[in-house]
């Protein structure tokens, strides 16, 4: 789409390219993030993951294979989980309440897996699991966060286990089999 007196695109992505990747693995959880679930409720990252072991995985939300691959990846395999001391399995994105809401529904009207919301991205920020996209014709220039697709084991408030795709189009390092390999 164009803007119709500059004839520039006015939606057309640039993705600034980290140079260095900083490794979340060993990164002690703190407690002061915030996490909003499917209902508009609010949790603190000490009631999600101390004295727990949890998976994490986050996507962007947007692409086809974060609702056809990655997520159904996790609930068909939530049983496989939970027999290897997995106490809670959860989707992390940046979409709103009514959207994880409506994606639970529909990708996993069982409720095996838990949807919450990083709503500023701040926990994805600090363990640089996020990409800054500046979308041209808009106005600002003010980057958006946007999630990399990432899987991550979280024992007891420290990240044990990290992984994050580099295409964005990928999900072979970030679905269930790939986190069970590392249980």
């Amino acid at each position: 789409m164009q803007h119709l007196k500059t004839k520039t695109n006015l939606f057309n992505k640039v993705l600034v390219q980290q140079n260095s990747r900083t490794y979340a693995t060993g990164n002690v959880i703190s407690n002061n993030y915030l996490f909003g679930d499917q209902f508009g409720r609010t949790h603190s990252s000490k009631d999600i993951f101390d004295n727990k072991k949890v998976v994490v995985f986050g996507n962007q939300g947007n692409n086809p294979n974060d609702d056809f691959h990655q997520i159904p990846s996790f609930v068909k395999n939530v049983d496989k989980f939970y027999k290897k001391g997995i106490d809670n399995v959860i989707c992390l994105q940046s979409a709103d309440a009514a959207i994880l809401r409506a994606k639970s529904m529909s990708l996993d009207p069982l409720r095996t897996i838990g949807f919450l919301q990083d709503k500023d991205c701040k926990f994805a920020i600090d363990n640089a699991l996020t990409e800054d996209e500046y979308l041209k014709g808009l106005g600002t220039s003010t980057p958006v966060h946007e999630f990399k697709r990432f899987a991550l084991i979280i024992d007891n408030g420290r990240i044990v286990f990290e992984s994050v795709e580099k295409d964005p189009s990928e999900y072979e390092h970030t679905n269930a089999d790939a986190v069970l390999k590392q249980l």
